[in-house]
């Protein structure tokens, strides 16, 4: 849709997607997303391949968000796509976990860990189409983080509400159970954030 903000996880970071979404939305739409660090073939404005993994180390020590703007191939006879990318720094903490995740991964599927992987596990990676003016680096990471707090909500939706088991169906009693579990959940966070709020 024109004018809307779409914000997705890194399983939409391929230029042919992202490319398709602007059009849509005739030009006057944008996204965020998260990318990996393998999704996208990355050139700097001039054309020159741009080696993601040998920015991301040359990046001084510190947590303040960095950004430069690049084109993504978006496939053969179409133009480039047009990105800022975005990188910040994660906690030692949280590279460490993105780190043992990844290495858990690969023991899972039997497949070797590329070193690549484990470099870029130290940084939260975003593509976006944002203009720099207007939308600084600081408020696009902000925003997105409000996106895993959406999926922090549909987690608890399916496990508590068990909302991704439908028991039925067609379209009109689907869409009924689903209006009446969401009626359900909002009414069960209303009671909770009475209750927290009450003296013990």
């Amino acid at each position: 849709m024109a004018g809307e903000i779409r914000i997705g996880d890194r399983g939409y970071a391929r230029a042919p997607v992202l490319r398709r979404f602007l059009t849509a939305g005739g030009d006057t739409a944008d996204f965020i997303v998260r990318v990996g660090w393998n999704a996208l073939r990355l050139s700097t404005p001039r054309g020159k391949p741009f080696d993601l993994i040998a920015y991301l180390q040359r990046l001084p020590t510190g947590m303040r968000p960095r950004e430069v703007a690049l084109r993504a191939a978006a496939g053969t006879g179409e133009a480039a796509l047009a990105l800022r990318l975005i990188m910040q720094r994660k906690t030692p903490e949280a590279t460490e976990a993105t780190r043992l995740a990844l290495r858990l991964a690969a023991i899972k599927k039997g497949k070797k860990l590329d070193p690549r992987s484990l470099i870029a596990a130290e940084f939260a990676i975003l593509g976006t189409s944002l203009p720099k003016r207007g939308y600084a680096a600081k408020d696009i990471l902000a925003v997105y983080r409000l996106r895993w707090q959406i999926e922090l909500a549909f987690k608890r939706l399916k496990s508590l509400l068990h909302i991704d088991r439908l028991p039925t169906r067609t379209e009109r009693t689907s869409r009924s159970w689903l209006y009446a579990h969401l009626i359900l959940a909002l009414l069960c966070d209303d009671l909770s954030q009475d209750f927290l709020e009450s003296s013990p």
